[in-house]
């Protein structure tokens, strides 16, 4: 099976979106704040938010057929058509967000993010033989997956992108890590899982402590966050269910 990493679990950029000078800025002030009340980090409650669906991702078909190395190949080839449509979707939310950002180095982090999500969705297209991805019907999982992101990238300002990332960033990792506390082979996907479902990745922790000090300074709104987030770790766990 393609090895091909999704951009959709790689923070690319994301230690130059942090060490941005207007981030540093916020990172300062939060560092400030922090001292003055303990707070609880808004990553955290947002991560501690959202088990049930990070559960329900976990226990699903396709992580279970992966897991076990005994995957319908007619399941995963549907799932990867749908996620090569979904990135190009992505792509399309992301540049909106790019468009709207004033932060060079958020803006940055967002076009490297829209390429290598363009050279994803490509490699896949030829790989699947889909020449038109209007042609493709997407199932209602990733549908209202795609068409949440495009109402953050619209209606929002562009951190809520960033939030928006993060849970597929976090919860591949912690799904490698958990189908692999019991060490085995994963069969034919054994590249795929490698790839992909890497325990040890942590770019996602830079995105977090964004997030954090943006809400500590109050340029997130908590429960508008939990919005976002709990609605994108959802349609990680349908999307892995609808297969």
């Amino acid at each position: 099976m393609s090895a091909r990493k999704s951009p959709r679990h790689v923070g690319l950029l994301s230690h130059m979106l942090a060490e941005s000078a207007v981030f540093r800025d916020l990172a300062d002030r939060a560092s400030t704040l922090r001292v003055q009340a303990e707070v609880e980090p808004l990553s955290e409650y947002l991560w501690l938010s959202t088990k049930s669906q990070q559960n329900a991702a976990l226990n699903s078909k396709f992580i279970q057929g992966l897991k076990y190395g005994n995957l319908d190949p007619v399941d995963f080839g549907a799932y990867m058509v749908q996620d090569s449509v979904f990135c190009y979707y992505s792509k399309e939310s992301i540049d909106v967000a790019y468009a709207k950002a004033t932060d060079p180095n958020l803006k940055n982090f967002l076009e490297h993010k829209s390429e290598s999500y363009k050279t994803y969705y490509e490699g896949l297209f030829k790989t699947w033989c889909i020449r038109d991805p209007n042609g493709i019907d997407l199932n209602k999982a990733c549908a209202d997956y795609a068409a949440l992101e495009n109402n953050v990238s619209k209606t929002m300002v562009s951190l809520y992108l960033v939030v928006a990332l993060i849970p597929c960033l976090k919860l591949w990792p912690w799904l490698g890590q958990e189908i692999y506390k019991i060490p085995h082979h994963f069969g034919v996907y054994e590249s795929w899982v490698q790839a992909n479902l890497d325990p040890t990745y942590d770019g996602y922790k830079k995105l977090e402590q964004i997030i954090d000090d943006a809400f500590l300074v109050g340029e997130i709104d908590k429960e508008q966050a939990l919005f976002v987030y709990q609605g994108c770790m959802s349609g990680e766990a349908n999307f892995f269910s609808s297969v």
